[in-house]
């Protein structure tokens, strides 16, 4: 049961809102208990106008967890765990929090806020009992958080990769709280980690130095050559070993078994699991299905291998068993995709099993606009691009209005309005787009976090993502204030796990 504050605070959560359609129930007392779950989240659907302005300023001020999609294990609303699909919900015990990092398993979560606070639910974690997430670690220096199958990954600004259980089952673990991963061969002087990320049960972190560190987190953790140490090298669970490369990377993304590595020349190399073309090999072949050397991706580029002189790699990211890059090329900006595409995550209006050649997704290629400040016009690129197992989420980076501005003076254009968000791939548990099914084959407007109730057609504008802005900090709805200085940059930050997607206020230092 929601509590009297949850429900107190419920009329002011725009993104609090009526789940999609369920499943017939298989007993009246469950169907019940649906109707009562179902409307104490219709009285959380506010009385407002929706307007790009209040969105961005409902973004500014209201910290916390917001997810949509999936709460068959309790990650959008843990105290009631496997309720229904295509939610939208807060995250109780999250209420009034500047979040740092956050990641979804499929069966449990983490966050830490901006205290250092790390907190853990999800039935994996805690079980189906009903429950709000637990605060296992108070550390300041943690920065990012990761999740993989059964463990959360910490890095902290102390360079420190630490490994905490995720998930009550039995794991490499053992009797240990917490793992913290050496480094073989050490880090360099002053060498330091910047970036991390994570599959299934292995991780890639990126040094400041160029170089790349994985690990295996479990047995299987290497089982198709994920971490990139080729055939001959016997690799222990939990322990971090660098890539031999004369190559210098920026960027590491993990898929659920491949890997993919940026390097400071705009290549894209990858190894592991490759049996829907997601290493970019071309056709399919047995042979093809598992690379255990980290090489080039051999289609990336039209001229094979060769990558041409006028264009490069600015980003990857990966899904399950999909990979995306974003490429300059000249004066064009693109977005490739390849791999597993059956949900529509390759973004090109088809839903394609294997893909093994990279293709162009239309709606975020070679798009410009006119830069009313340069009288000219310029091309349009991605400011962030998140992947869920099987479907992905993009924050465009066209020119927002928004003047960032500590004075407290209001400079800011009327109407606001921030940058714009697209979403694709799978549907089914409503994390694209909730009340909604169908899979989205090519990238699409979700709906604002705001819900009308005026019936206005006009007021039904596209969400949009609310950039960097100094508020003050006693304006943070249920925020402690006392913990922090007067004003507070803050900017609103997306996530997305198997089946869901989250939008968080995150602290800009």
């Amino acid at each position: 049961m929601y509590s009297e504050h949850r429900q107190a605070i419920a009329s002011f959560l725009p993104f609090l809102g009526s789940p999609a359609s369920e499943p017939s129930a298989s007993s009246k007392p469950e169907q019940d208990a649906r109707d009562k779950i179902r409307k104490q989240r219709a009285q959380m659907v506010p009385k407002s106008e929706l307007t790009a302005a209040e969105q961005l300023k409902w973004a500014w001020t209201h910290p916390g967890l917001y997810v949509i999609g999936s709460n068959e294990f309790g990650l959008a609303d843990p105290q009631h765990p496997g309720s229904v699909s295509g939610i939208k919900c807060a995250v109780p015990g999250l209420e009034g929090k500047l979040i740092r990092s956050a990641a979804f398993s499929k069966t449990h979560a983490a966050a830490v806020d901006s205290s250092g606070a790390l907190f853990q639910w999800g039935t994996g974690f805690a079980g189906n009992a009903p429950h709000t997430p637990t605060c296992t670690l108070k550390d300041a220096s943690i920065c990012e958080v990761a999740a993989t199958d059964n463990f959360v990954v910490l890095r902290d600004n102390k360079s420190r990769i630490r490994v905490l259980s995720g998930s009550n089952a039995p794991n490499q673990l053992g009797s240990n709280t917490e793992v913290t991963l050496s480094f073989e061969p050490r880090l360099g002087w002053r060498e330091s980690v910047v970036s991390m990320s994570a599959g299934r049960s292995h991780i890639a972190v990126t040094t400041n130095s160029g170089h790349v560190y994985t690990a295996a987190l479990d047995k299987d953790g290497n089982s198709r050559g994920q971490l990139g140490h080729g055939s001959s090298t016997v690799v222990q669970p939990l322990q971090l070993h660098r890539i031999q490369s004369d190559l210098r990377f920026t960027s590491t993304a993990c898929g659920d078994e491949h890997t993919l590595l940026l390097t400071n020349d705009g290549d894209v190399l990858g190894c592991g699991a490759n049996d829907f073309g997601q290493l970019a090999t071309g056709a399919y072949s047995s042979g093809k299905a598992t690379m255990r050397e980290l090489a080039p991706l051999p289609r990336l580029w039209k001229n094979g291998f060769l990558r041409p002189q006028d264009a490069y790699a600015v980003g990857i990211a990966a899904g399950a068993a999909t990979s995306y890059a974003q490429i300059v090329q000249g004066e064009a900006r693109r977005v490739l995709a390849w791999g597993r595409g059956i949900d529509g995550q390759l973004g090109t209006g088809t839903l394609t099993h294997m893909q093994g050649v990279p293709v162009v997704i239309p709606e975020l290629s070679d798009r410009e606009e006119f830069d009313e400040a340069l009288q000219a016009r310029r091309p349009l690129g991605l400011r962030s691009l998140i992947t869920g197992a099987n479907h992905a989420l993009a924050v465009c980076d066209n020119r927002s209005n928004v003047v960032l501005d500590k004075s407290g003076a209001s400079v800011n254009a009327s109407p606001l309005f921030g940058h714009d968000v697209v979403v694709w791939g799978s549907n089914a548990f409503g994390q694209c787009e909730p009340g909604r099914r169908h899979r989205f084959a090519e990238p699409a407007h979700p709906p604002s976090l705001f819900t009308s109730t005026s019936g206005n057609l006009d007021n039904k504008l596209p969400l949009q993502a609310a950039p960097p802005q100094w508020i003050e900090s006693a304006q943070l709805r249920d925020a402690d204030s006392s913990s922090l200085p007067k004003k507070v940059l803050v900017e609103q930050m997306f996530v997305a796990g198997p089946d869901v997607t989250a939008a968080f206020l995150r602290s800009c230092k």
